[in-house]
């Protein structure tokens, strides 16, 4: 598995590319075709998947030095290890992160988004708090990282629209987007408490890529979850 754990970005970037073509060329990825797609919730959880695809392929792929496969080898240096083969943490480990979630839980997520709305824009949780990482990660070293370029340039853009378009009066409410931004909180600290249990040794690699996968679904488990307990999906009016 060795070759697919250094190309999955180049896959993933042909996927985007595909995706690209049905969301602008036709109508194959919405849900309501009397509104814009703009406002259309089921096309924006189709172009949170593509645009994770594109990000994963600025990390796994090429980044924007045209560095091959640029992420796992910065993250290593920033953590004070050589390259590989000295680094910890193994490239399977990065493929445990991306392709579950954003090859098989996004997809899921946007074909369920026409009954579950919050199901669909649970990649949203992932590309706030990503956005924030890389960007802060940015201005705290004052040097690029890869994944930077598509963090800044559609990951925040993307966000603040959906926000907008998506939640508030006529949407879901502020509490859906509330509970969206702490989901992707949590599964951010669930990859940054791998990612320390395996440098350190508590875990082993199989280990942390089967907690990977278990963070992968927990973007389909806690909104399903949510929808049925406690978090209010609409919004309502304070009027009558």
């Amino acid at each position: 598995m060795d070759w697919f754990n250094t190309s999955f970005g180049w896959f993933g970037l042909v996927a985007a590319l595909v995706l690209l073509v049905l969301m602008f060329g036709t109508d194959r990825l919405r849900s309501d075709a009397s509104i814009s797609r703009w406002r259309d919730l089921t096309w924006l959880s189709w172009t949170a998947v593509t645009i994770y695809l594109l990000h994963n392929a600025e990390e796994y792929a090429i980044d924007s030095y045209g560095q091959i496969y640029a992420f796992p080898a910065a993250m290593c240096a920033n953590f004070g290890h050589g390259p590989y083969p000295d680094c910890p943490v193994p490239p399977m480990f990065f493929t445990a992160v991306n392709v579950p979630m954003f090859w098989f839980v996004g997809p899921i997520a946007a074909l369920l988004s026409r009954r579950h709305p919050l199901i669909g824009l649970t990649l949203y949780s992932v590309i706030s708090t990503n956005a924030a990482v890389h960007i802060v990660g940015a201005l705290t070293t004052g040097s690029y990282n890869p994944g930077l370029f598509t963090a800044a340039l559609l990951f925040v853009p993307l966000a603040a629209w959906a926000g907008y378009a998506l939640f508030g009066k006529h949407g879901l409410s502020y509490q859906a987007m509330a509970f969206l931004i702490v989901l992707g909180v949590v599964a951010h600290a669930v990859l940054a408490g791998s990612i320390f249990a395996l440098r350190t040794g508590a875990i082993g690699a199989s280990a942390a890529a089967a907690l990977q996968c278990l963070n992968a679904a927990l973007l389909l488990a806690a909104p399903w979850f949510a929808e049925h307990f406690g978090v209010r999906i609409a919004y309502r009016d304070d009027e009558p």
